[in-house]
């Protein structure tokens, strides 16, 4: 079995891939059959893949230089090693997949999260994220499916078992099933509940797991200020260190968040993109990719306000597609009536606010309310005048409030 050395440009030893070159292409050409992929550019993901998840960088040129070699191997050439040229990455990673120690630097076992790609790590359980996440009325088939999805894809292994005792074995489309992209996208309009669904799920999925999940928020700098390189370069570094973080995690699950996704995943097509956002988007793609191959418990949440925005690249690729909508009068009462249920609002009274956020607003200002219009500015104004006016919170109160706040207008309005 060849071993795949890594040196650095002065030709010093750096270390040693983990998996031999056999084993990596194997895999690779497994999955290019199974997706009908160039085997090639199966190939070079999946060694891009190993390289970074070591802690190195490669240029595209040495990455093509190796793949031709490595082919060679795969015709029958005897060689015990492949040497190639690669450089340490700026930022720390998880470099315990390097089956030997790097003589330029001592790596650390776990990684520091650079509060220039990321938010604060949360961690789950939580109870303060179940408070949310059970306050989030209307929404329940969105919750089953997203929590099942992230199931299937973060523990393929149940799939397999399941299919082991009602099948007698591990069907086909199971395979199909685990091969697909770990990237789950929750598009719609404002304010209906994409982003909170997103940062609460790990509480139930936490439940689900047996143990605790993490969760990575991405920053918004990782988009870059648009000098050429910056922003593939931003999301190489990014997509590392989370990966170096799930590695850290002895098999614990990882949610990546990317919210205001479009940012970086806009159409390729329109004329007016800028080179360096095509670059993006292209190594985002090929970073979500990787993660097929990776054997991580990693998985991508995108959300976005924008999805007509996306590149269509980003559609194919999501396991699951959710969209999420402004709440109808049925969805509408059950929110009113849960914020609100120590007033005791009679039917009329009840019937007369769902109108004042539904048809009325949708006449008057051209949109209904969403989610949040009930939650975050209907409900707050109206306590706010009970309080200043020292009395009880009414009903006259919220239906005032509800006939003259405006709500968010839809996407494509207002903007």
């Amino acid at each position: 079995m060849a071993r795949i050395l890594l040196t650095g440009k002065a030709g010093n030893a750096l270390g040693e891939l983990p998996r031999a070159a056999e084993d990596v292409l194997a895999h690779a050409e497994n999955h290019a059959r199974a997706h009908n992929l160039a085997k090639r550019s199966a190939f070079q993901l999946a060694l891009r893949q190993e390289i970074e998840a070591a802690g190195f960088r490669i240029a595209d040129a040495e990455l093509a230089a190796l793949v031709e070699k490595l082919e060679a191997v795969r015709r029958g050439d005897k060689v015990e090693s492949v040497s190639v040229s690669v450089s340490v990455t700026d930022g720390p990673t998880g470099s315990r997949r390097v089956t030997r120690p790097t003589v330029e630097r001592d790596m650390p076992n776990k990684p520091v999260l650079n509060a220039k790609f990321f938010e604060a790590e949360r961690t789950y359980p939580d109870a303060r994220a179940r408070g949310w996440y059970d306050r989030l009325v209307g929404i329940d088939e969105h919750k089953r499916r997203l929590l099942l999805e992230l199931e299937l894809l973060l523990y393929p292994e149940r799939l397999s078992a399941w299919s082991q005792t009602h099948h007698g074995q591990v069907i086909h489309a199971c395979a199909i099933m685990a091969s697909r992209a770990p990237l789950v996208l929750l598009e719609g309009d404002v304010g209906c509940g994409k982003t909170v669904l997103a940062e609460t799920i790990g509480d139930p999925l936490a439940d689900l797991a047996g143990g605790k999940v993490h969760l990575l928020k991405v920053n918004t700098q990782v988009r870059g200020t648009g000098m050429v390189g910056e922003m593939t370069d931003l999301i190489v570094q990014a997509f590392t260190q989370a990966e170096a973080r799930a590695d850290a995690l002895g098999g614990a699950p990882l949610l990546l968040l990317i919210d205001e996704a479009d940012a970086l995943a806009a159409k390729r097509v329109d004329q007016h993109m800028h080179h360096e956002d095509k670059a993006g988007l292209n190594t985002l793609l090929q970073r979500i990719d990787s993660l097929r191959l990776g054997g991580r418990r990693m998985a991508v949440l995108f959300i976005t306000n924008r999805p007509d925005a996306l590149d269509p690249a980003v559609r194919r690729r999501a396991a699951l597609q959710l969209t999420f909508r402004r709440p109808d009068d049925e969805q509408r009462t059950e929110l009113i009536r849960q914020a609100v249920p120590e007033i005791e609002l009679s039917a009329k009274q009840l019937r007369e606010l769902v109108l004042a956020t539904g048809a009325e607003a949708e006449k008057k200002f051209g949109a209904s309310y969403t989610w949040s219009d009930i939650t975050d500015r209907l409900i707050p104004s109206a306590l706010r005048e009970a309080y200043t006016a020292r009395r009880p919170l009414t009903a006259a109160d919220l239906l005032q409030h509800a006939r003259d706040l405006e709500p968010t207008p839809a996407m494509g309005k207002g903007e």
